[in-house]
């Protein structure tokens, strides 16, 4: 029994060296077994790699630290707040993401896609969250904490000393500086032209030159298809929705009451009638820029006012404003991607870019793209205007990611923009795919289609202006797909980008190339492809080739429910009236 001190407490005994040695010894190799390389316990157990831990915590939080993120925290002034994503070690696994992506109907797989990604995301956050609330306190934080589920990351801004306390959490796998992003983010040349109603007769007459080439008019004019009852995000600078040409192809929230200050639908959003503005958070998706509206225009504009400047003038388009006057970050594009999945978006298309020189966090951006393709959406960016002259880095991110369908530029006379941003790209030192070594690399863009003086809206609401750039080619093939979707709505995103390279117009060397892709995209033809491998008669659920009275009873069977396919043959997620009417209007035998 040790002695007694003048306290009156005990006196711990005191082990022998050796012992000491033994213990701390075991710790340590605990630490190897159960934490890889390092392992946060009480200061004075044996390092891992010896030294004291303070150090070992100081390079752990170092090597946590993305791009140019220690270089900015060391120049920043006190107190500064530095916009910064903080990327989760739990995140879905790869096998489980793509078993749910192979759920054959689309809304099934959606479900199942966000159900995972959700969970993932619910139940690892809360302890980040509630440490950023509690550094909020002390104005170490931001007063915008932005937690999102298409990937398990959380975006904010924080002092450097907040930075590192973050650092310091297990949980935690690393931090990268987002760096604000202005115009430059748009693949756009600088000369545009502004018109008046009616538009110009030599930029393309009452129809605009490069959904002419497309033969988009024959798809409406031959087959009756126009992009009805396809809904297509537009992530971008907002848009006039006002606009004569566009007012009837704004997308209408079905669960949200307008202006009553409540959300309705239960999505996380107040009011989001129409869209979102992620970089304000906010309803507000009016466009003081002008871009947004002009691509906008292309994918959907009908011709009210003069000139017909939209591959799909039936089509809905979901408002995703994620910058406008003010420089703006990449996870107000990945939260505009994750409200697109949740609300049913069928595609997403974004004129917009990070070059490689702003160090983009291409991890996350591969992730959420992949993501949002396992849940079935069909993603398509520009390539962007860097030429050709510095492979493998001409290609913006995300469209650089393999599964993107990437867009380059051609006139309306098949000839390449000069501006047109070539392949190849290599992910060849990127964990964990560390895919597509260069040389030769992968080849990108998947496809090309006009950008050169493209007449679209203009937001002042009323005309049209003329501006040039991959910016301007992306929307022509969001439009295109659009056509594909109501012909083929089963197709999913791979299909979607197979179709549009086996159809479109070869103009470079044989094949694909980094110049063009695939070739120019012909809408003609990508539409009646998707025709030609849709089910024929999905109403003929007993499939005996007509549609009668054993279809109607399993209808009535399924009535009130969400069967996730037929017969919800609306697809509002729950089989009623629309759905016996939809089927009594194909009674009979199969065409």
């Amino acid at each position: 029994m040790g002695s007694r001190l003048e306290t009156g407490r005990t006196e711990p005994k005191q082990r022998p060296f050796k012992e000491i040695m033994v213990i701390r010894i075991a710790v340590g190799l605990a630490c190897v077994v159960v934490a890889g390389s390092w392992c946060t316990v009480l200061n004075g157990a044996v390092s891992p790699r010896g030294g004291s831990l303070r150090n070992n915590v100081r390079v752990n939080v170092d090597q946590k630290l993305r791009g140019e993120l220690a270089e900015v925290m060391r120049d920043a002034e006190a107190g500064e707040l530095i916009p910064i994503i903080i990327v989760l070690q739990a995140q879905v696994a790869a096998g489980d993401l793509a078993q749910a992506s192979a759920i054959p109907d689309k809304r099934a797989r959606r479900n199942a896609v966000k159900t995972l990604l959700k969970a993932q995301a619910q139940a690892s956050q809360r302890g980040i969250l509630n440490q950023l609330a509690a550094e909020q306190n002390g104005g170490a934080v931001g007063a915008r904490v932005r937690p999102l589920w298409i990937q398990n990351v959380v975006a904010t801004n924080a002092t450097a000393a907040a930075i590192r306390r973050i650092a310091r959490r297990g949980d935690v796998d690393y931090l990268s500086y987002d760096k604000p992003i202005g115009p430059e983010v748009f693949p756009v040349e600088p000369i545009e032209i502004e018109l008046g109603e009616g538009g110009s007769p030599t930029s393309g007459g009452s129809i605009e030159c490069g959904v002419q080439l497309m033969r988009a008019p024959e798809v409406w004019n031959d087959l009756g298809i126009t992009g009805e009852g396809v809904i297509v995000g537009i992530i971008d600078t907002g848009c006039c929705i006002t606009h004569p040409d566009l007012v009837n192809q704004i997308w209408y929230n079905p669960g949200e009451i307008p202006n009553n200050g409540i959300d309705d639908d239960m999505n996380g959003y107040v009011d989001d009638i129409n869209g979102w503005n992620f970089q304000l958070n906010n309803n507000n998706i009016s466009d003081s820029n002008g871009h947004g509206t002009h691509t906008t225009g292309t994918v959907a504009g009908d011709g009210t006012n003069g000139t017909t400047t939209g591959m799909a003038p039936n089509v809905s388009m979901m408002i995703l404003e994620f910058w406008n006057s003010l420089p703006s970050g990449q996870p107000s594009v990945w939260e505009a991607m994750q409200y697109a999945v949740d609300n049913g978006a069928d595609v997403v298309t974004a004129s917009i870019g990070w070059p490689h020189s702003f160090n983009p966090d291409r991890v996350t951006w591969r992730n959420v793209c992949e993501a949002t393709i396992a849940a079935g959406v069909v993603v398509i960016y520009a390539a962007g205007n860097e030429g050709c002259g510095n492979p493998p880095d001409n290609v913006r991110t995300p469209g650089d990611v393999p599964d993107v369908i990437t867009i380059g530029a051609t006139d309306c006379n098949d000839v390449k923009a000069g501006f047109s941003s070539c392949g190849p790209i290599t992910w060849q030192s990127i964990p964990p795919w560390n895919d597509c070594p260069h040389p030769p690399g992968c080849i990108k863009p998947s496809v090309a289609a006009p950008g050169v003086n493209t007449i679209s809206t203009s937001n002042n609401c009323s005309g049209y202006f003329i501006i040039s750039g991959t910016s301007m080619a992306t929307p022509h093939v969001a439009g295109t797909v659009a056509l594909m979707l109501e012909a083929n709505p089963d197709l999913d995103p791979a299909q979607v980008k197979e179709i549009l390279k086996e159809t479109s117009i070869d103009l470079g060397p044989g094949g694909n190339d980094n110049s063009f892709g695939a070739g120019r995209v012909d809408a003609m033809e990508a539409v009646l492809l998707a025709l030609d491998m849709a089910t024929p008669c999905p109403w003929d659920m007993d499939d005996n080739n007509v549609v009668g009275v054993s279809d109607l009873l399993s209808l009535l069977g399924q009535w009130n429910t969400d069967p996730g396919g037929p017969p919800d043959f609306d697809d509002d997620g729950n089989v009623g009236v629309k759905d016996l009417l939809i089927l009594l209007g194909n009674w009979g035998p199969c065409p």
